[in-house]
Order: structure tokens, then C-alpha cells, then sequence
């Protein structure tokens, strides 16, 4: 199944119907090409899309031209994250094969726009990413906010997902515990 399919099962638009000029999909192919070629955020995505816009206006059947850097602003603040990543973890467990001795990273970073306050008191969103080494493609993700829970939890969470499978998996010093509980 491809991603555009499942984004359009998973995924549900928050905008009223009345007045919507473009479909989600249209709005997500638009955005990923453009996230794919390094244009993040609602301006550089709409730039990226006005550069191409005689070929995604044929490729997508646009009837308004190019959207505004608002309405791609708007959709990615107003679509649900969680829908998204589910909707991404299904689409990659079924195009990324993870094999018997895979060897598989695990990862999480910071989402620099999100950092809020100061030292310890530090607030931030983050997206974890287990990575496989052999095809070069990210096997599934999952966000937190550091407010509510660690690294560490999602990790687990998403090595019980893994356990069974059989791969080799490699993680930083962040994950070394000492009796089944995280020394933080």
C-alpha cells in the first residue's frame, strides 16, 4: 500500500469542507516532496511548490494554483501528530523489511522549534527513530514531550514492538540500565 493511500485511511483533516480549495493529499504529497528536497516549514514548502508549479498543478490537478504558506502552515499545525505517525509506522512496516540480523538503530532528537524555558527546567518535544542500517530507511518513530516522559520509555515502547524479530539492535549510552530500570 502506498504512503499517499494510508495518510488518506489514517489521517483525518481538521478543516470544514466548506470553502476547501485543496484535498489533504494534495496538500501532503506537495509537503513531502518539498520536506524531501530540504524546504521544512509553511514558506520554504510553498516556495518549493511555486518553483514546480506547472508540474505539480498537471501531477496533482490543482484547480487554484500553488497554495499559500498559510494553508500549508496551517494544515501541519492543525493535523493530529499522532494520526500522522501511526499512519507512518504502518506504511514503513510494510516497506521496510526487517530481517533476522538486521542490524537497527535506535535515536532521538530534539525538536528544535519546540525548546521552551531554560537549564533543567528545559521543555521540548522530541521524535525517536529506529533506523535500518542495511536499507538506509527509518523504520518507525514515535514522539514525546520530555515534560511527560524520556527517551528511554519510548525506546522500550517501541522495542517491544521489535523484540521478537530477531535484529541486533544499537543504541547510545542513554539506554544503559541497570536492573530493568533507567538510571536517570
Amino acid at each position: 500500500m502506498n504512503l499517499m493511500t494510508i495518510l488518506k485511511e489514517e489521517v483525518q483533516d481538521p478543516r470544514r469542507s466548506q470553502g476547501m480549495r485543496y484535498t489533504l493529499s494534495q496538500l501532503f504529497t506537495m509537503t513531502i516532496m518539498a520536506n524531501l528536497c530540504g524546504y521544512l516549514g509553511g514558506r520554504p514548502v510553498a516556495k518549493f511548490s511555486k518553483n514546480h508549479e506547472s508540474t505539480l498543478e498537471d501531477l496533482l490537478s490543482l484547480k487554484h494554483g500553488i497554495p499559500s504558506h498559510v494553508v500549508f502552515s496551517d494544515i501541519m499545525n492543525r493535523v493530529d501528530e499522532d494520526e500522522l505517525i501511526i499512519a507512518f509506522n504502518k506504511w514503513t512496516s510494510g516497506y521496510v523489511p526487517l530481517e533476522i540480523d538486521d542490524m537497527v538503530s535506535g535515536d532521538g532528537k530534539a525538536l528544535g522549534s519546540t525548546v521552551r524555558g531554560t537549564g533543567s527546567r528545559q521543555k521540548f518535544q522530541a521524535v525517536v527513530s529506529i533506523f535500518c542500517q542495511q536499507s538506509g530507511l527509518v523504520y518507525a518513530i514515535e514522539q514525546y514531550q520530555n515534560a511527560k516522559e524520556s527517551e528511554i520509555h519510548v525506546v522500550q515502547f517501541l522495542l517491544e514492538k521489535l523484540q521478537a524479530m530477531g535484529i541486533t539492535l544499537f543504541l547510545d549510552a542513554l539506554h544503559a540500565q541497570k536492573n530493568g530500570r533507567a538510571n536517570c
